[in-house]
């Protein structure tokens, strides 16, 4: 008998172990080294106000990662998306226009010989950067914890047209 009291102990112990090691990062310039997570925004030549997104895979072989669009821009408290994307239902499901799953380039599958670089790539123009984001998760619940990502898109825009202007103050003297 008091083995099962002690088991039950440590049952409930290791649940709330587990539930308080898993955490959201909200990813943006200022944080995407901490995370590991490395994106590149770039315009496409020829292509007027669109841009080439360029994400370096994490935690690949377990986590997915998703486009998600907005008809609003959202809060970084309101990207903890986990509920919607393991359920498929919440409050913020009627903001969302779309959900779709992203694979990566350079893939050849799961057990690959040699390592490549496996990275995201999607193309959007500077209406919808504004309103989406890459949301890396565990596609359903896990019992070991770890991070899940919203790699805020916006942000990374805001930076690209900031350098932009910067640029062109400083080649006109500008002050």
């Amino acid at each position: 008998m008091r083995n099962i009291f002690w088991t039950l102990i440590l049952i409930l112990l290791t649940s709330q172990l587990q539930a308080d090691w898993s955490g959201f990062a909200h990813i943006t310039p200022r944080t995407e080294a901490k995370a590991g997570i490395n994106v590149l925004i770039n315009p496409i030549k020829n292509k007027l106000n669109k841009y080439s997104i360029k994400v370096n895979t994490i935690g690949y072989n377990q986590q997915y990662a998703w486009l998600i669009i907005t008809k609003n821009k959202l809060t970084a408290d309101k990207q903890q998306l986990r509920e919607y994307i393991w359920n498929g239902a919440t409050e913020s499901e009627q903001n969302i226009i779309l959900k779709t799953r992203l694979f990566p380039v350079g893939i050849a599958g799961f057990r690959e010989k040699i390592e490549v670089e496996k990275f995201y790539l999607i193309e959007l123009d500077s209406d919808l950067i504004k309103r989406s984001y890459i949301y890396i998760d565990y596609p359903s619940m896990i019992l070991d914890g770890g991070y899940y990502y919203s790699i805020d898109l916006a942000k990374y825009y805001d930076k690209l047209v900031e350098k932009k202007v910067n640029k062109y103050e400083e080649r006109n003297n500008l002050p």
